[in-house]
């Protein structure tokens, strides 16, 4: 079994708890250092949200929580030196891995819905929100995927996998059961849902170069309050947006229909892999 490397929230007061009982832990220095640290002010001046809407800078909580980046995804904060080239898609910084395809749904103005990477017959589905700035919320979606798949005839179950408690699910489908893998991880006021399918969803040891990706991963949360859940904003580079507009127009210039595009670059084809929307959790 590999050990889990997700970095998770943690409050401080139980923190400072433990320190003072046990004293400080071998490394300490360099794990305070490498350490994001962010802080609620009790009794600040709060905007009221939208009804329905909780935004993520208004979430109320007494403790401040710690966020230790140890290994990726990483923040725009916390982003290491290093020569991994990424492709700069707005809200997120992903790098594609020798032998891994990268894939776009995207409109005419590059507005991306969905962002898939593909090697073999493994693929990896991102999907990136907001999230609340004094705690993590990947418990909470989770048990809401369980219920959805449980709700659609499907199986599921939890796994202590590479990237923390994992849900693998089966999903039942018109041409069979399909598995997927859900991973989350909590970041600083963002969440990133990473599902695996193909092999790569049963076969931990499937498809590295997808875990890779996942692990330098980079996002960039802006400092704009949004509501918690809401994805973040993605876009395609300039030329890749042109590319996407002249595709959909030649389109319905032929007569066809349709207002998005299929954009690929990376070095390998579509994999075989059924494709289907994945289960997300109740707004």
């Amino acid at each position: 079994m590999c050990e889990p490397v997700s970095p998770r929230w943690t409050s401080s007061r139980r923190r400072r708890a433990a320190r003072t009982a046990t004293g400080p832990p071998a490394g300490t220095a360099d794990l305070q250092r490498r350490a994001n640290v962010f802080k609620r002010r009790r009794g600040s001046k709060k905007q009221r949200p939208a009804e329905g809407a909780v935004l993520d800078s208004l979430a109320e909580s007494g403790d401040t929580y710690e966020r230790e980046a140890t290994e990726g995804p990483y923040d725009i904060a916390d982003v290491p030196d290093d020569d991994i080239r990424r492709i700069d898609l707005g809200a997120i910084r992903l790098p594609v891995p020798k032998g891994v395809g990268f894939q776009a749904q995207t409109d005419a103005k590059g507005n991306i819905s969905q962002v898939l990477l593909t090697t073999g017959t493994s693929a990896l589905q991102l999907l990136v929100r907001a999230a609340p700035r004094s705690e993590g919320i990947w418990d909470e979606i989770r048990e809401e995927l369980t219920t959805t798949v449980a709700d659609q005839g499907g199986q599921t179950e939890e796994v202590q996998g590479r990237w923390g408690t994992e849900i693998i699910a089966k999903i039942a489908t018109k041409k069979g059961a399909n598995s997927v893998r859900f991973c989350g991880i909590d970041g600083p006021r963002w969440f990133v849902q990473a599902t695996f399918q193909g092999q790569r969803a049963l076969d931990e040891a499937a498809a590295p170069e997808l875990d890779e990706a996942l692990r330098n991963l980079v996002i960039d949360r802006g400092s704009v309050a949004m509501p918690v859940r809401e994805p973040l904003p993605l876009k395609l580079p300039p030329k890749m947006a042109e590319e996407a507009a002249a595709r959909i127009a030649k389109r319905k210039a032929e007569g066809g229909e349709g207002n998005r595009a299929i954009i690929a670059a990376g070095d390998t084809p579509r994999p075989q892999v059924r494709r289907k929307p994945s289960p997300r959790p109740k707004r």
